[in-house]
């Protein structure tokens, strides 16, 4: 009845990194379908990696699940905090603890944050917070939450699509060195039908 999601970044460029992907998209998809903790998600994926031989192994994750009642338990492995809109200000979801695939027998924490009806996640890629400028400067967070507070309670698919545009119009079309990924939850439960 809850509804999984994750937003993974991988070190390095070209096949070896291309293979991690891979993996860890494979790990996480079999892991969403076993009643796990987002924690334990995070402890296999970095054994599982810490297994491969694969010349690039590391990667920053970010593993959520939100249930029917708002409860979102997360498990943050060294990915760049998230963050959460809501009536009360903006969360940032760090806890969890250091990224995946290179130390072995590491440790994972997770945490619970309860969601009111019309509060929004948005988890992105270190290419957006760090998408430069011609004069050099970043994006930042602080732009991100610039976009993202006064959209708050319009559609997902417009949050992501303002906070998209407003990287490229700062890029000025600058040709950027990482990917540019944003991944947008809202949290809307269904009202109970009536009788």
């Amino acid at each position: 009845g809850g509804f999984a999601f994750a937003l993974g970044d991988v070190a390095g460029k070209g096949p070896p990194a291309a293979l991690l992907a891979a993996v860890l998209q494979g790990i996480l998809t079999g892991q969403a379908y076993s009643a796990v903790e987002p924690f334990e998600v995070m402890t296999r994926i970095n054994n599982a990696l810490l297994a491969r031989g694969v010349e690039s192994r590391f990667a920053t994750a970010f593993y959520g699940h939100l249930s029917p009642e708002g409860v979102l338990t997360y498990c943050n492995a060294g990915h760049n905090p998230p963050l959460v809109f809501g009536a009360d200000g903006v969360r940032r979801l760090e806890v969890g603890g250091m990224i995946v695939g290179l130390i072995p027998f590491a440790t994972y924490e997770q945490d619970k944050v309860q969601l009111s009806p019309g509060d929004v996640v948005v988890v992105f890629s270190d290419g957006v917070s760090e998408a430069t400028n011609a004069a050099g400067e970043e994006f930042e967070e602080f732009r991100i939450r610039e976009v993202v507070e006064p959209l708050r309670t319009a559609s997902i698919q417009d949050v992501q699509a303002a906070l998209l545009r407003s990287v490229r119009n700062f890029s000025q079309g600058l040709t950027q060195s990482d990917d540019i990924t944003v991944l947008v939850v809202g949290y809307r439960p269904q009202s109970p039908a009536s009788s």
